[in-house]
């Protein structure tokens, strides 16, 4: 059975997220997008590896499609995503995950790399 990357398998990390950073979003949003983004990409890149072109894309290029990804999601969401209440938040972490998901299959294909038995 071939796993296909999906977006919750970009929702789950970015539920892992710490509160401080979720915060950081809207004070210092260069920095804190750029930690979400090496976050999500060392995450999911532990089970999928993406391609361009039948190549294995550079890491730059995929947390930079992730960080572009993010940059053009609302600020409105973005503060739902610091929000406290778990409700708002949640539905925040929904949009941005899809929004990832979607913005990463349109300019690679991620292939699902199995670990091999007693990998780190």
């Amino acid at each position: 059975m071939e796993r296909k990357l999906n977006p919750a398998m970009i929702k789950v990390p970015l539920m892992e997220i710490e509160d401080d950073l979720r915060g950081l979003l809207l004070a210092d949003r260069a920095r804190s997008t750029a930690a979400i983004a090496i976050h999500l990409f060392l995450r999911v890149g532990k089970h999928f590896q993406f391609r361009r072109n039948d190549e294995p894309a550079a890491m730059n290029d995929v947390v930079g499609q992730i960080i572009d990804a993010i940059c053009g999601i609302p600020e409105e969401t973005l503060a739902d995503f610091a929000a406290e209440e778990a409700e708002v938040r949640a539905v925040a972490t929904d949009t941005i995950a899809k929004e990832v998901f979607f913005d990463l299959m349109r300019v690679f294909t991620p292939v699902y790399a199995r670990e091999s038995y007693g990998s780190g």
